[in-house]
């Protein structure tokens, strides 16, 4: 399958370099888009706390913001991408900080990376996992594609748990599939009740999401927040 056939959401997600390999955003590049959000917000409150405030309450909401800005223009410059070299045949990741401090390392070689394509309903969303990355598409077809074009160009594995959970059943992949664009033939009921994965409609405009953390981690990484909020409030009114 050629890059130009796949659909507009896939290339969203898979890019080609200048080498020809293709790339695509890790959990911890997302992980560090997420933080670099966050950190916006109390960055930006302390600046509006900094110009209303007087005294040792500005310079505390400067020093706040100072902190909380240089954080986030941190991690918003931090890359972190996998990297699937076909000369070397292998999954790198690739990182980086605002293009300085460079490094590579090898995940896994090709010839044992393996897809694994599944279900979390009857009829989707569809979850693709391999080496620690788990990525979720909407529609069946963009799931399948997105396999179907790394599994051809990179000889890689691909498996199914969909037709006969939870066993896993390599994906049997049509000619048409392998070297053109998927065509619309089939709804996401009858793909899942087949071994072979017929494939069904979809929208290209559907999102693709990139699981980051469990509820447990977000209450974590919301702590932060709250407590320096607290301490700003007491720093407002004397207490501290």
């Amino acid at each position: 399958m050629e890059y130009n056939n796949l659909s507009k959401l896939v290339k969203k997600v898979l890019k080609t370099d200048q080498s020809g390999n293709t790339t695509m955003p890790s959990r911890r590049e997302m992980t560090s888009k997420i933080f670099a959000f966050i950190m916006l917000i109390p960055g930006i409150t302390s600046i509006v706390m900094t110009v209303t405030s007087e005294g040792g309450e500005s310079i505390f909401f400067a020093i706040s913001a100072s902190f909380f800005l240089s954080i986030s223009i941190l991690l918003f410059g931090r890359k972190s991408r996998l990297e699937f070299n076909g000369t070397e045949k292998q999954l790198n990741l690739k990182t980086a900080l605002w293009g300085y401090f460079q490094k590579s390392k090898i995940v896994v070689p090709f010839d044992t990376l393996s897809f694994e394509l599944s279900s979390i309903g009857a009829q989707g969303p569809y979850q693709i996992k391999f080496v620690d990355q788990l990525y979720e598409f909407k529609q069946y077809t963009d799931a399948k594609m997105f396999i179907s074009f790394l599994y051809t160009k990179y000889n890689t594995t691909a498996v199914e748990t969909i037709s006969d959970w939870p066993n896993k059943t390599p994906i049997r992949f049509a000619q048409s599939e392998l070297y053109n664009s998927p065509q619309v033939t089939h709804d996401s009921q009858k793909a899942n009740s087949n071994s072979h994965l017929e494939d069904e409609d979809f929208n290209s405009e559907d999102l693709v999401f990139i699981e980051i953390w469990d509820r447990k981690s977000l209450i974590k990484l919301s702590l932060p927040f709250f407590v320096f909020t607290a301490i700003a409030g007491l720093v407002k009114y004397g207490v501290l």
